[in-house]
């Protein structure tokens, strides 16, 4: 990338892994100047009580510490149309949005001999969470993917709240891009989602909704806890994986997506009779087949199941925006050695609808989880132990709801950049905007091919549609890989 990063008003400077340039930049110009300006509207510490960390957030926060090189982040990359704006105004935007949003100010508070919390950050300064970074000209999706996966690997500051807004600008003559990431730690994918929409929505108390996809809060019953109980024990086989995931973890994720049309989707989903969400994973299964080069010797083996996460929310209307961890997850078998995509979709959909129908999802998974000793919680991600019960993970949070303007310019497209867990080799999220979804994908550097999954997604979603008989007459779309790309390895 030829561009250069700046910090507010401060001098650009070549390159970015200056950390300590970067920060005391931060402390002139517009961040100085911001500070002064906003001192008096920050929310103080003491008008708020602390806030307990989740289950799930000492257990990645265990996780991040084990890791503190690779930030462990999610993401989302919004298009804006419109004239860049000043880098001053989205700070005051910002700022003024901090009054009345609470865990944008919020960073973690760790006493020793005492659980970690969130609380208010006294010293909260809008300026020194917004950045800038110039692309060159006309440069389009391809250096702006370049700026993403640069700019992620960028950590965060351990006594900030932490999160950083990236105005990406350069690339394209109508528009600009904005890149906002966060620790997982802070947030989870549908809580970052909802306060995309309290920042760049309307405000006020009528512009929030409910979560779309959000698990059941009942009490489980004994017969719930005895097959939750059955399927824990499914956890004791290992998940196969594929050739492309089989490289030592070498860290440095990279990043890629497509952009769908969700009225597409939608079809699709009608032509099968199942959810959106059935058809997403259907789509993943597909590309794992076709990326593994895999044959359908063995369609039925056990050896031929890739089991991802599932994550599903349990955040209830009065924690809509609240910073923390409030999900589950479940076990997907994702059946990548069948050859029939109806039948791929079938076995997906009978998961589905068993945890759907048991109405207690996530249940296996927190008795997994709590077998534990708790003293060894936050090691297990760090351990490797999930990577031998989960191969990937494939989230589905709801995707923003509009309208988004920034600074008067409307938002258009976004993109979600999920978070990649430990020991994992990809993670895939099906978000987006309103009728425009986006599949994003996030892969350790060690996957090689990558670049070719938005491809394999669009072949996949043409193979469902041939199948779904929205494409009469047509055949499904052959892929072949690049000779020079070492896409496929042998299946274990």
């Amino acid at each position: 990338m030829t561009g250069r990063i700046f910090r507010g008003d401060a001098a650009p400077r070549a390159g970015h892994d200056a950390p300590a340039d970067r920060n005391q930049a931060a402390e002139n110009g517009t961040a100085g100047w911001l500070s002064r300006a906003t001192a008096k509207r920050r929310p103080s510490s003491a008008a708020f009580p602390r806030q307990t960390f989740t289950p799930m957030d000492t257990v990645l926060l265990g996780y991040q510490r084990a890791f503190p090189a690779t930030p462990f982040a999610v993401g989302c990359l919004l298009d804006v149309r419109g004239s860049v704006p000043d880098i001053e105004a989205l700070c005051e935007l910002v700022a003024d949005r901090a009054r009345t949003c609470l865990p944008l100010t919020q960073r973690v508070l760790s006493p020793r001999r005492r659980r970690p919390c969130w609380v208010v950050d006294d010293a909260f300064d809008a300026a020194r969470h917004i950045h800038a970074c110039r692309l060159s000209a006309g440069s389009d999706t391809a250096e702006l993917r370049v700026a993403v996966q640069r700019l992620s690997a960028s950590g965060f500051p351990a006594d900030r709240p932490p999160w950083q807004l990236w105005l990406l600008h350069g690339h394209r003559p109508d528009g600009f891009s904005l890149l906002f990431r966060s620790s997982h730690v802070w947030m989870d994918g549908l809580g970052q989602n909802l306060l995309l929409e309290r920042l760049f929505g309307h405000p006020g108390p009528g512009s929030t909704h409910a979560p779309l996809r959000s698990a059941s809060v009942r009490r489980s019953d004994p017969r719930a806890l005895g097959r939750a109980t059955a399927h824990m024990l499914s956890w004791c086989t290992r998940t196969a994986t594929i050739g492309p995931f089989e490289q030592v973890l070498v860290g440095h994720p990279q990043h890629t997506w497509l952009e769908v049309d969700l009225a597409r989707l939608r079809a699709i989903s009608r032509a099968f009779q199942v959810p959106v969400n059935d058809i997403f994973l259907a789509a993943v299964t597909g590309i794992l087949r076709a990326w593994s080069g895999s044959n359908t010797e063995h369609a039925g083996r056990r050896r031929e199941l890739v089991h991802a996460a599932m994550p599903v929310s349990t955040r209830r209307t009065t924690e809509q925006i609240r910073v923390g961890n409030h999900l589950t997850s479940v076990r997907i078998a994702l059946p990548y050695g069948e050859a029939s995509v109806r039948r791929r979709v079938e076995a997906i959909h009978r998961q589905t609808s068993r945890h759907k129908r048991v109405g207690t999802p996530g249940v296996a998974e927190r008795l997994f989880l709590w077998t534990v000793p708790a003293p060894l919680r936050p090691s297990v991600m760090a351990a490797g132990m999930m990577s031998r019960v989960f191969a990937l993970t494939a989230s589905n949070p709801h995707g923003l709801t509009g309208p988004l303007h920034v600074l008067g310019r409307p938002v258009t497209a976004a993109v979600p950049i999920p978070p990649l867990p430990g020991s994992q080799r990809m993670a895939v999220m099906l978000g987006g905007l309103d009728g425009q979804a986006a599949i994003g994908f996030t892969l350790d550097g060690s996957v090689q091919g990558g670049s070719y999954l938005p491809a394999l997604l669009e072949a996949e979603l043409h193979a469902l549609e041939v199948e779904g008989g929205l494409l009469p007459g047509q055949a499904p779309l052959e892929w072949t890989p690049s000779p020079t790309a070492d896409l496929a390895g042998a299946d274990r």
